[in-house]
């Protein structure tokens, strides 16, 4: 038994870490809706209704998202969604996508392991980390409250990139972790892809003394091998923008006023809360504490710690208002939307100075700090799934076939949708095309569900009442991006905000419409 206690232990106390965290997830039997969680949802039953008509990619916003047409995935990468969608299949959608994040969960505390394990060859080291960084206050938030599977993902994958990016400095081939490891968040957030390229940037600075001909050869590769990789999406992305301008995603503010006020990131903080808007997110209790304990690494000689205790420290700065961020407010870095992002890099970089620190201590000790992690994270769960007056749950089959194919958003829509209306205010907004009023020559008129038949990328319209043997003039309630079309004998172009114009004579006053939406 102590046999396999010391080769199996820190792996089952990992196991029951992802346990505890959504033991009261699947009590509960419901989806709590945080932030994101309606938008990946969506997402989720898009591509699951796509590959259950015999389809591998996902249509365009056609079965979800109001049934718009608006292309969500075009600008999004799914990659990840395929194991949701897979779920779906064999559980009910409830328990589907609570398996699906419980899976992430227990694949994050595992890669956290044996990445660090793999760069320290200290077991004790990699469970340390392992544990805090994914007990942590931010990336709790992205599976509670914020419920953004998407950067939760990106955050789970960073411990690979950054052995990667470390293995550039050796005579391991272990460097390829880091193309691969970018690739995988590239198809999953393209903004992680952004932040953490500044991440490494930052490191490759403070290290330069490190810097050979080789590693130059090394990242220039890692560069090439992920360009290639990541051109279909990018070129699909593109692709899609080219064809017509489009809104991008809103802000409600600007960047200084979405930065965290520092009193209230550490009050929140401190107190671990489950954020109730954008500007209580947190690093949590325990990151709050390693981040102070980790102070003591400028006693040491190790540069490899101080330069990680810096950049946390750093990163947080920049999650504030400290930082002048309306000097950047009309620079790429806008592209960020939230400062507070950041947290999840300084989150990683205390973690891994306290794994480090602490990785002599005693089996007891660590035994302890693990304990420690898991109560308060156990306890922040069950107050987010119990106790938050502010979040819907998803609790029935009916509610979610609901709430997963009616999501509203303006994102990504052709840019005329809102002409003359003020984008900050209405990005939310229920618009006349998520009501479904097309307007029949002339007329508006509200469609019925019976009139609205959702196809793989394609949407039938069925029309009564109509002017036989004269030309008919319909702006259907479907997003065109500039190609969509139809049967011969029926025209079709965009019209000013967006939306589709289709003209016909009819040979009776019923009249079925396919628009295929590209």
């Amino acid at each position: 038994m102590i046999k396999i206690y010391k080769k199996y232990g820190y792996p089952i106390l990992l196991v029951i870490n992802a346990l505890l965290l959504y033991v009261y997830l699947f009590k509960a039997k419901v989806i709590p809706l945080g932030w994101d969680t309606q938008f990946h949802l969506n997402r989720i039953e898009e591509l699951y209704r796509s590959i259950q008509t015999g389809h591998v990619f996902s249509s365009t916003g056609t079965y979800t998202f109001s049934s718009i047409g608006l292309a969500i995935n075009r600008f999004y990468p799914y990659l990840f969604l395929y194991l949701f969608a897979i779920l779906r299949f064999i559980f009910n959608p409830i328990i589907a996508y609570n398996l699906g994040c419980f899976i992430l969960t227990f694949a994050s505390l595992f890669i956290s392991y044996f990445s660090v394990r793999s760069l320290t060859k200290s077991n004790k080291t990699a469970f340390l980390f392992s544990i805090i960084y994914n007990n942590s206050g931010y990336l709790l938030l992205q599976i509670s409250m914020r419920g953004d599977i998407a950067e939760y993902i990106a955050l789970i994958l960073l411990p690979l990139i950054f052995v990667g990016y470390k293995k550039l400095f050796s005579s391991s081939y272990q460097w390829l972790w880091l193309p691969l490891g970018m690739i995988l968040v590239c198809y999953t957030h393209i903004l992680s892809v952004v932040l953490f390229t500044f991440f490494l940037l930052c490191l490759f600075v403070l290290e330069y003394t490190k810097i050979t001909l080789l590693v130059i050869k090394r990242l220039l590769i890692s560069i090439g091998i992920t360009a290639v990789f990541c051109l279909p999406l990018l070129v699909t992305m593109l692709r899609a923008r080219s064809r017509t301008s489009v809104i991008i995603p809103i802000v409600p503010d600007v960047l200084i006023n979405e930065a965290l006020s520092p009193s209230n990131l550490l009050l929140n903080s401190l107190n671990n809360a489950s954020p109730n808007n954008l500007l209580d997110v947190n690093l949590g209790l325990v990151v709050t504490i390693v981040s102070v304990f980790g102070i003591s690494v400028f006693r040491l000689k190790n540069q490899n710690l101080i330069n990680l205790e810096c950049l946390g420290i750093f990163f947080v700065v920049l999650s504030t208002n400290i930082f002048p961020w309306f000097v950047f407010q009309n620079t790429p870095l806008n592209v960020i939307q939230f400062p507070w992002r950041f947290l999840g890099l300084a989150t990683f970089c205390f973690s891994l100075v306290f794994a480090k620190l602490c990785s002599t201590k005693t089996n007891w000790i660590i035994s302890m700090v693990w304990f420690i992690a898991c109560m308060i994270s156990f306890t922040y769960m069950h107050q987010y799934i119990y106790n938050s007056q502010a979040v819907q749950k998803i609790d029935n089959i009916s509610l979610y076939r609901k709430i997963a194919t009616n999501a509203v958003y303006t994102d990504y829509m052709p840019s005329g949708a809102l002409n003359g209306m003020n984008k900050s205010k209405v990005f939310r907004s229920r618009l006349n095309i998520h009501k479904h009023v097309a307007n029949v020559n002339g007329k508006n008129i509200q469609l019925s569900e019976k009139n609205i038949v959702p196809k793989y990328n394609s949407i039938q319209y069925r029309f009564n009442g109509l002017k036989k043997g004269k030309v008919n003039k319909i702006i259907l309630p479907v997003l065109n991006y500039g190609e969509n079309h139809s049967v011969s004998g029926i025209k079709v172009k965009p019209s000013a905000n967006g939306e589709t114009v289709v003209t016909f004579v009819p040979k009776s006053s019923t009249q079925v419409i396919d628009i295929y939406v590209k």
